[in-house]
């Protein structure tokens, strides 16, 4: 009986293990840091820096309803940006949607960019001989400069057109790339500058200041891409003390192959057991 008993519990362990690494949808994401369960949705470290990203871009809109954004400083507030980064952590701890919007990867539209820009220039410019020989570096002082003042890297170094090349600059934290990118005009051999926005509509989230508060809208964009597509959107009021308000749920019906939800591995187990 007791060799029954062993038999029996391993097939069922051997049957569950099997199973899980069987169903895709119960894994992890690559790249996500699992972390301990809370009464809270979890916050991986990916997810964390996505809403820190969020929160500069979103910070950076409400700069540009003033004045145009290169007239405007590189540095993006830090006190909009964390305002809003909390505001949006509050929803999405406190919400089972809001959790499922993540998974569909619902984040900011990459307008304005907050982290590359390319640079198009002369590609004869003396300055460019180390991007010629395969080296990502430059003899501008003035890039060099501005290089090492915003920490920025040169990830990329491509023919451009018969006469110009393009370097693409990148940020290794969020500004204001509309206004940095304005240091480089004054440089010689510079011609233009592309801030390398997408041209068609995508996911997005848009957030308003009210009284006490914020307004959230989380927009899941899908279908073709002409005349904007279709949009499913949800939106959420939080105080400045953290109280979460779900308002409405707007839109076209999502795909069922776009469902967001994802049943974790024990409700899973338990709903088979």
């Amino acid at each position: 009986m007791r060799i029954l008993k062993n038999l029996l519990l391993f097939s069922f362990c051997w049957v569950s293990i099997s199973l899980t690494a069987q169903s895709p949808n119960l894994l992890l994401a690559k790249g996500d840091t699992p972390k301990a369960k809370t009464s809270k949705g979890d916050l991986s470290r990916k997810l964390e820096r996505k809403f820190k990203r969020d929160a500069a871009r979103l910070a950076l809109r409400m700069e540009a309803d003033k004045e145009e954004l290169r007239y405007q400083n590189i540095i993006i507030s830090p006190g909009n940006v964390e305002s809003i980064y909390q505001a949006l952590v509050t929803v999405y701890q406190n919400d089972e949607t809001a959790q499922s919007i993540a998974k569909c990867n619902v984040h900011t539209f990459p307008n304005p960019s907050i982290d590359h820009f390319n640079v198009i220039f002369d590609k004869n410019v003396d300055w460019a001989i180390p991007l010629q020989q395969g080296v990502s570096e430059t003899d501008s002082d003035d890039i060099n400069e501005l290089l090492d003042e915003y920490n920025l890297v040169i990830s990329k170094h491509v023919q451009w057109n018969s006469t110009q090349d393009a370097i693409t600059i990148r940020s290794k934290k969020p500004l204001n790339m509309a206004a940095l990118s304005n240091e480089f005009y004054n440089i010689e051999g510079v011609a233009e500058i592309d801030l390398g926005v997408p041209s068609i509509a995508g996911n997005d989230i848009k957030i308003e200041r009210i009284s006490k508060g914020w307004e959230l809208e989380y927009i899941l964009q899908f279908g073709s891409y002409i005349d904007d597509g279709k949009k499913h959107v949800w939106k959420y009021r939080v105080t400045d003390q953290g109280e979460v308000t779900f308002i409405s749920e707007t839109g076209d019906p999502i795909p069922t192959w776009m469902k967001c939800e994802e049943d974790t591995i024990d409700n899973w187990l338990t709903n088979r057991i």
